[in-house]
């Protein structure tokens, strides 16, 4: 059940509220948004939560069919593959640029997700990819770009529908922390080009290992 919201600036507040049940799994994909619905949980009018879906629609989370509504997006195997093909450039330009752009206080905050990252990955799947996303989140946030930065996040969000496709054996996680290491290393010592290089070939492989492993 959805909590109600508070009035003050309504549609933000309920496409946010929105946003954090889908990218949750709370509003599962194909979970119909009924506006009527939906503002009955949150305890305000029809007209914010009309505005606040479309919103979603815009990010990508919600999908508008003529018939059925609005719906939370699906994400098969194939479009899955489709935004790693996009991060795999957009991240590794973030990479780059972030390498001659973050401050101590970036790589310390990013080392920390690492540190935390390690341990969850000998089992703790959830936490391993919650602290992936904000290993990826970092680094496109301290790039200095505003696109790279609005179009990185989306992505992210978007991918996060896609979570029960990817892979969650254990070698898999410590393999990809690993790579997160390389990345690190290099945006430690400032070394853009080597930043992007390993950041594009860390979301090639596990792109091509989700691809096999749904062979």
């Amino acid at each position: 059940m959805l909590k109600p919201v508070s009035s003050t600036r309504v549609v933000d507040l309920v496409r946010d509220r929105l946003r954090t049940a889908i990218l949750s799994g709370d509003l599962a994909p194909g979970t119909r948004l009924s506006v009527p619905e939906l503002a009955r949980q949150l305890e305000v009018s029809r007209s914010p939560v009309r505005e606040a879906v479309l919103l979603l629609v815009g990010e990508g989370l919600a999908v508008e069919h003529t018939r059925r509504g609005v719906e939370v997006a699906r994400l098969d195997l194939t479009g899955l593959l489709e935004l790693y093909e996009l991060r795999a450039e957009l991240d590794a330009l973030a990479a780059r640029l972030a390498a001659e752009r973050m401050t101590a206080a970036d790589l310390a905050a990013l080392r920390g997700v690492l540190d935390a990252q390690g341990a969850a990955a000998l089992g703790d799947r959830r936490c391993f990819l919650d602290l992936d996303a904000r290993f990826h989140q970092i680094i496109v946030q301290t790039c200095a770009n505003s696109r790279v930065i609005r179009h990185g996040e989306q992505l992210l969000r978007e991918m996060r529908l896609g979570r029960r496709l990817l892979l969650n054996e254990t070698w898999h996680l410590k393999l990809s922390h690993e790579e997160h290491r390389v990345i690190e290393r290099a945006l430690r010592q400032r070394d853009g080009p080597a930043a992007e290089t390993a950041m594009r070939a860390h979301l090639t492989r596990v792109a091509g290992a989700v691809r096999q492993h749904h062979a």
